[in-house]
């Protein structure tokens, strides 16, 4: 763990240098985009996930649930494409460089369920 000296040294650099020459500052607002993106594309799934369940509650018997299920092919094969991409690596970001450790404030506050269900990947460096 870095003292508050070391901190606080971090802290001034990152203040002089131009956000955008900041490397660590880039790995942080790449991190935001592509979070920002899976939130989009899980809320439209979700959307379409809801529209198709209200297509097939509708159904009256086995043959228009088949056919239902035919015609909504392109939007299953989407999901079954997302449901691989979610087995991927999550980028990380070694964020003691920054002064925070959210495992640990979230441990330290008996928060340990928030940390279970936040979606976060804390096995981070």
């Amino acid at each position: 763990m870095y003292t508050p000296a070391e901190l606080e040294g971090f802290v001034r650099q990152f203040q002089e240098e131009e956000l955008s020459a900041n490397a660590d500052y880039s790995v942080l607002e790449h991190t935001r985009s592509h979070l920002h993106n899976k939130l989009l594309q899980r809320k439209y799934f979700l959307k379409q996930l809801q529209l198709l369940y209200a297509q097939l509650d509708k159904t009256r018997n086995y043959q228009e649930f088949v056919d239902t299920l035919i015609g909504n092919r392109e939007l299953l094969r989407e999901i079954f494409v997302l449901d691989r991409q979610e087995k991927l690596v999550s980028p990380t970001v070694e964020w003691s460089k920054y002064g925070v450790d959210v495992e640990a404030y979230l441990m330290e506050h008996g928060n340990r369920q928030l940390v279970n269900e936040s979606g976060w990947v804390f096995k981070d460096m």
